[in-house]
């Protein structure tokens, strides 16, 4: 039963995220309280007239259109926490090898996040803090972190 060493989700979504066809979601109104979380998620910057940018989560497809994975960006604070909470909201089961790093070493040296990740391995931390998922889960992971006011 794969599903006993998924996470349960703790902090609940807190308003209801509109999105455009791009993929832009409006942040909460001011009225909205957003709670402390251990974990921040920064919107990226320089829009023009000091317009809202967008949540960083990214589509990657590498291998000839056969690899499809989602990447994280501007991640800060408690990254462990976020990784749970990750894995609580796309039911992903912590890999054979844990979360991969580039400091994860394989039997020839060189990290095991160099290696990609795949269904057996679905999380890896890339070099300078970008969070990668297996597969495209790109909506999903913009629906929770918007859910949750970032």
């Amino acid at each position: 039963n794969p599903a006993k060493n998924i996470p349960k989700q703790t902090p609940p979504a807190i308003f209801k995220p509109t999105f455009l066809g791009n993929g832009w979601s409006a942040p909460p109104p001011p009225e909205v309280e957003v709670p402390e979380y251990p974990f921040q998620v920064k919107r990226t910057g320089r829009k023009p007239f000091g317009a809202v940018g967008f949540l960083p989560v990214y589509r990657d497809v590498r291998i000839h259109g056969t690899k499809k994975t989602t990447i994280i960006r501007r991640v800060s604070g408690d990254i462990p926490a976020f990784l749970s909470e990750l894995r609580a909201v796309l039911q992903l089961p912590l890999g054979k090898k844990g979360i991969l790093t580039s400091a994860s070493t394989g039997a020839h040296g060189g990290g095991e996040a160099g290696r990609g990740v795949n269904a057996e391995n679905p999380i890896r931390i890339r070099t300078g803090g970008a969070i990668e998922v297996n597969g495209d889960r790109a909506v999903e992971v913009r629906d929770w972190l918007a859910g949750l006011g970032f």
